[in-house]
């Protein structure tokens, strides 16, 4: 009889163990190994896109420090970074990746390029918080993104011409997803207002020769040329060929304007009218903080990102256990973030958030 007890005690302990590991190694959502959070990030690290996606991945880094510091229900987060080289098959590569072999059920981004990431997003069921997706054509439940919509930055944009007697206007912008909405939304709220589009010019994407193209502009002879670049490269260029040239016309971009590695390179950005999502009070205070820890100025969306990050803690904390649930927990959040007050929509896009006008003047970004 002391046998037959000792047996089934020693099968029920192996039993439980098996179902303690099971749950370690299958948790009902994110993945969970050796006591820590497996989180993917993906960062344009490299390609024209550097610039950007670099300051997302010191931003997230910055949040993941703190938040390791104590855990999220003590344990700490492993973010498994890729790096989507400004190219959308390497996009793609890196989320099959992180999904397939590294086996998150969170990725922190992708930069940009959010026609490939969110269809990918709700075919794996995985959750993916962007701080800079741009253009979502194919929203759904699994895909969020934090940066201001595209209509957010043009009302303004366009409300500023009209103020200022802007009737006839030339817009050229790279022949790329972001910067084709960024057009198509331009238009679109122009007409509205009354302006006239007197001439367009679609560009490549990596193009940086504009001097005919500017030359066109020059006998056209509008009130102000709009031109959303996708990559800081061309917009620099045309930015140095525009001076050339010497237009004395005003040049209206977007608010990927107010990047200092941009106006390090290209000085000749100087007096570009752009709009850009007020800043909150918190700002300062990170901007500080990541200066320090990078020893190089903040870039525009390093404070998204760290935000996208501590939006997912937080989800975590509340009990989120599973993609889904975190879904449903950020569709209800507003969380007050260092880049702003964040709240979302039904299709995972940022509510309406306040831009200003903004010109830089003497080397400095400049409130209008």
């Amino acid at each position: 009889m002391e046998n037959k007890n000792i047996k089934i005690f020693a099968v029920s302990a192996i039993l439980a163990l098996l179902i303690i590991s099971l749950l370690l190694i299958n948790l009902t959502g994110y993945t969970v190994k050796d006591e820590t959070i497996e989180i993917g990030g993906l960062f344009h690290l490299t390609g024209p896109g550097s610039f950007w996606g670099g300051g997302e991945y010191n931003g997230a880094m910055l949040a993941i420090e703190k938040i390791n510091q104590e855990g999220i229900k003590g344990r700490k987060i492993n973010f498994i970074v890729e790096d989507s080289a400004t190219d959308f098959p390497e996009t793609v590569s890196a989320i099959n990746k992180l999904v397939n072999i590294d086996k998150v059920d969170i990725i922190i981004g992708p930069t940009w390029f959010a026609q490939v990431a969110s269809p990918l997003a709700k075919q794996n069921k995985v959750l993916m918080i962007s701080p800079s997706a741009g253009s979502v054509p194919q929203p759904n439940s699994y895909f969020f993104d934090v940066w201001p919509t595209e209509r957010q930055e043009i009302i303004p944009t366009v409300d500023h011409m009209k103020k200022n007697k802007i009737k006839d206007i030339v817009v050229i912008y790279s022949l790329n997803e972001w910067s084709q909405s960024m057009r198509d939304n331009f238009v679109d709220e122009a007409q509205i207002k009354g302006l006239d589009i007197i001439k367009e010019f679609p560009t490549n994407p990596d193009e940086k020769d504009f001097r005919t193209i500017i030359t066109e502009i020059k006998n056209l002879n509008p009130d102000a040329v709009y031109a959303p670049f996708a990559f800081f490269p061309s917009q620099g260029a045309f930015s140095k060929q525009f001076k050339e040239l010497n237009l004395d016309i005003d040049l209206y971009s977007s608010s990927g304007t107010e990047n200092p590695a941009l106006l390090e390179a290209y000085p000749e950005i100087e007096n570009t009218i752009y709009p850009y999502p007020e800043k909150s009070e918190k700002e300062q205070e990170f901007k500080e903080k990541y200066e320090e820890r990078f020893n190089t100025p903040m870039s525009p969306p390093a404070a998204y990102a760290y935000d996208c990050v501590y939006l997912i803690a937080k989800a975590l904390e509340s009990g989120a256990d599973s993609p889904e649930e975190i879904s449903d927990y950020l569709r209800e959040v507003t969380y007050n973030g260092v880049s702003n007050t964040i709240s979302f929509d039904e299709n995972g896009r940022v509510t309406q958030k306040k831009h200003v006008m903004k010109i830089v003047r003497d080397g400095k970004f400049v409130k209008l």
